[in-house]
Order: structure tokens, then sequence, then C-alpha cells
């Protein structure tokens, strides 16, 4: 054991190491956990997850979405969203036909099935997201949302200096926003 016996443990805000962004580490957290609890609720349904809910959110807002769409909507992979799709698919929940427009695409559409499901478990999701809103009151959340746009700038367009290992150069990294 390294360290002197030290062992690793959940890393509190108070001891974020020095280089890592509090702000980034504080948000990633609360992220994680607004993400679990609107999984919890949508997971009462053993045909639903997290992306397959975003899915009928999507669908419910528009009569039919090509997969580029959903994937913009739902801020999913490529990959993970066409597995969703053709689960959802195949339990019932959306129907897909070849884009008149482009034959290369698919248009998808939620069913009566899926509608019913995501008419369902709405007033939860509803109730979830009330508790969340409710956290801050209105002044409170035009400050916060203020402040993670101001944070989300700052990402996109900050650029890290660092030398290469390899030859001691001087490197420039621009990042990218991340979705």
């Amino acid at each position: 054991m390294s360290n002197g016996g030290k062992r690793l443990r959940g890393m509190s805000l108070d001891d974020v190491p020095n280089g890592v962004s509090l702000l980034a580490v504080a948000t990633f957290r609360l992220s994680r956990r607004l993400k679990s609890g609107i999984t919890r609720v949508v997971s009462q349904d053993k045909d639903l997850n997290l992306v397959s809910w975003r899915v009928l959110v999507g669908l419910s807002l528009v009569s039919s979405a090509s997969q580029i769409e959903l994937v913009e909507f739902t801020r999913t992979e490529q990959a993970q969203l066409s597995r969703v799709l053709r689960q959802m698919s195949q339990r019932g929940l959306i129907t897909s036909q070849l884009d008149a427009d482009d034959r290369r695409s698919r248009v998808f559409s939620m069913t009566p099935k899926g509608a019913e499901k995501y008419q369902r478990l709405l007033p939860d999701v509803a109730h979830l997201s009330n508790a969340l809103d409710g956290a801050l009151n209105p002044d409170e959340q035009l400050v916060f949302l203020s402040l993670c746009d101001r944070i989300t700038r700052a990402s996109l367009t900050t650029k890290t200096n660092r030398t290469s290992p390899e030859n001691g150069s001087r490197l420039t990294v621009q990042m990218e926003e991340t979705q």
C-alpha cells in the first residue's frame, strides 16, 4: 500500500485536489443525482429507462422525428439511441418508417401504447420536477440558470496550455462542448 497506508475514499467537495474544478465535480454529482431521481420514477415501468423516457417526451412534442433529431433532443449517443429505439419498437412503444424525403433515414412516432405509458408516468415525473424546481424560488432559479450559462460559456472558450511529456513542446487544447 502506498501513501503510508491511506485508502482512497469518496471525495468530498472540501478535499477536491488542486487542478480539479470544484464546480465541475459539484455539477457532475448534481447531474447524477437528478438522473437517478428521474430514472427511479420512469423505471417503475419495466419497458422504460431514462433514454426511452426522453424519446417519449420528444415524441409527445411532435408527431414524428428522425433519429438525428432524437439524438439531438435526448442528448444520447447515436449507438445507444439506436439500441433503445429498436427495443422501444419491439415493445410496441414506437413505430418507424422510411423518411419520404431521405430513404436512408427513418422517422419515429409514438404508438397508443407508448402514449399510454407516457401519460401514466407523467404525473409522477411532474411531481419530481415540481419538487426540484421548488427547491429554489423564482429569483434563485434565474440566478442558478445564469450561473450555469456562464460556466457553460467558460467551458467552451477556455484554452488549456500544457507541455508535451514526449518532446517538451507547448500544446494548446481548445475545449469542445460535450453532451
